[in-house]
């Protein structure tokens, strides 16, 4: 049986050891299972991310002649590409296929999330 914190500060007084405090709140017990569901389904733990999806298809994307000089780094904010670019003449270059190359990822799966595109010289 559970009692609340001030019953338990009450006894614990008469039994002569230290009182909780603390502001910490009960709360029930879950199991493990339960858990380790609930982080899977927020982390989307086991699903294929649009990172993954998009580096396999690299080379689809952008092209043999580009493939070797830039490589996607990751999405921010959910719908933006950051893409590292070896030079800024590639960088120039592709910022004239940039629809061309959105509508590229647009058709895998989940590419449709990407709004944009960013390229960084580096």
């Amino acid at each position: 049986m559970e009692y609340s914190r001030k019953t338990n500060n009450l006894i614990a007084t008469l039994r002569g050891i230290p009182e909780d405090h603390s502001e910490s709140k009960l709360r029930p017990a879950f199991s493990l299972g339960a858990l380790i569901e609930v982080l899977e389904q927020r982390y989307k733990i086991g699903e294929e991310k649009i990172e993954d999806v998009i580096a396999k298809n690299w080379k689809d994307i952008i092209g043999e002649k580009h493939a070797q000089r830039c490589f996607p780094q990751k999405v921010v904010s959910g719908a933006i590409l950051l893409i590292q670019v070896s030079n800024p003449m590639l960088r120039s270059d592709l910022e004239f296929e940039k629809q061309r190359i959105l509508d590229r990822i647009h058709r895998l799966p989940g590419g449709g999330a990407i709004k944009a595109l960013n390229f960084r010289a580096g």
